[in-house]
């Protein structure tokens, strides 16, 4: 069964100035914890367009053991300043990555869910998995409200 979970958070900039910097997978290394490069074909990424991201995991954090994730992705809905979904293909599972923004009194609010599943021997670590996506969700979106709001 697949795992969600859903993180939201406000932002001191306009939805149009946050969309245009989630929406770059290249940007995530500086905010993500888990993620360590991407990188596209496009500079703007649109609805059908693909892109790659290396990602790794420490299930068991702060223990060393990590997994690494290379993840092939394609865009699937894209509405600047609204909206935008993705969803990523690697070895043995997938995700989905929903980005929502909604004007606030602050700027905007961002909501990210997460979506993903696993399979094979990586199964097997999916409640440890849910675990730390727990922990590192709200961590990124802090690591973003202040990256943007300090520029």
């Amino acid at each position: 069964m697949p795992a969600q979970m859903q993180h939201s958070i406000d932002i001191a900039r306009s939805p149009a100035e946050v969309y245009a910097f989630i929406t770059q997978p290249w940007h995530w290394h500086h905010w993500h914890p888990s993620s360590r490069s991407a990188k596209a074909q496009v500079s703007e990424l649109a609805v059908g367009d693909s892109f790659d991201e290396e990602i790794v995991v420490q299930p068991l954090a702060p223990l060393p053991p990590s997994l690494h994730r290379e993840t092939h992705y394609q865009v699937l809905a894209a509405a600047p300043g609204q909206h935008w979904l993705c969803r990523g293909q690697m070895r043995d599972g997938w995700l989905e990555i929903r980005y929502q923004l909604q004007p606030s009194v602050v700027g905007t609010r961002l909501t990210r869910t997460l979506t993903f599943d696993v399979g094979g021997i990586t199964r097997l670590m999916m409640p440890l998995l849910r675990r730390r996506q727990r922990v590192l969700s709200p961590v990124a979106l802090s690591n973003l409200k202040t990256l943007l709001e300090a520029r």
